[in-house]
């Protein structure tokens, strides 16, 4: 998995889109009395042993999917069964995957009761949100406004890949609610909307800031690509249009 396990968890049950343990800020207030402290000192524990779960798993099923794969091949190759462990391995594999199991269910539950106490960001003007919503195999993109009603959008890596960027990590554009959904208009630097207008793309509008975002990046990986030919989003064809915003 590209992000953290006990984020991506937390990602694909509550889309919150975070980009560290941030209740670990919260564990170091036991002493004042507040009961959140504690809840955030249970929840960094149980994230802790979440994401070792997690690592052991991914071992065990390797070993286990290796071995088999060993094995398919005498039977292929040999018409033979060689002694083997899969019966030990396949009882250590479902143990681990109880466990995992439970512990994402702890995690999740510890989770859900600090962030009823708890904002997931400390700044009003800067968030994150992934690009598909509950899916980080899709990225994330961080948002960041000077309160003129738009967000400038950064993607991270794992957005930039996905979606056909050739880099991450700078401004692809940014995306505003207008009175026809969630626009976006696409450009690498802001200075770009008064100094060099033909650099500055209007994108079609979409249901919202997440299809906006994702518009911003396809527009770009379009723009990269041999199928671009000079056009504007307004030469497109519907269809491409409509691709932008899905």
């Amino acid at each position: 998995m590209p992000y953290d396990p006990a984020l991506t968890a937390i990602a694909v049950a509550t889309n919150d889109a975070l980009t560290e343990h941030l209740w670990r800020y919260d564990t170091g207030a036991t002493d004042s009395g507040d009961p959140i402290a504690h809840v955030a000192v249970e929840l960094a524990r149980k994230a802790h042993d979440f994401n070792t779960t997690t690592a052991l798993l991914v071992r065990v099923l390797g070993h286990v999917g290796d071995t088999c794969r060993r094995h398919a091949n005498t039977i292929t190759e040999l018409a033979d069964v060689y002694p083997h462990s899969l019966d030990v391995d396949t009882f250590r594999v479902m143990q681990q995957l109880e466990r995992f199991d439970a512990q994402r269910q702890a995690l999740l539950t510890l989770y859900g009761i600090w962030r009823r106490h708890r904002s997931i960001t400390r700044e009003t003007r800067a968030r994150h949100l992934w690009a598909q919503p509950y899916d980080p195999r899709k990225g994330m993109v961080a948002l960041s406004t000077n309160d003129t009603g738009a967000w400038f959008v950064v993607p991270d890596h794992i957005a930039a890949e996905v979606h056909g960027l050739t880099s991450y990590g700078a401004i692809v554009g940014e995306i505003w609610l207008g009175s026809e959904g969630w626009q976006a208009t696409a450009y690498t630097h802001p200075e770009h909307r008064s100094t060099c207008p033909h650099l500055v793309y209007p994108l079609p509008p979409a249901d919202d800031e997440a299809a906006a975002c994702r518009a911003l990046l396809r527009w770009w990986a379009l723009r990269d690509s041999d199928r671009w030919q000079g056009r504007t989003p307004a030469d497109l064809s519907t269809a491409e249009r409509q691709a932008l915003t899905a």
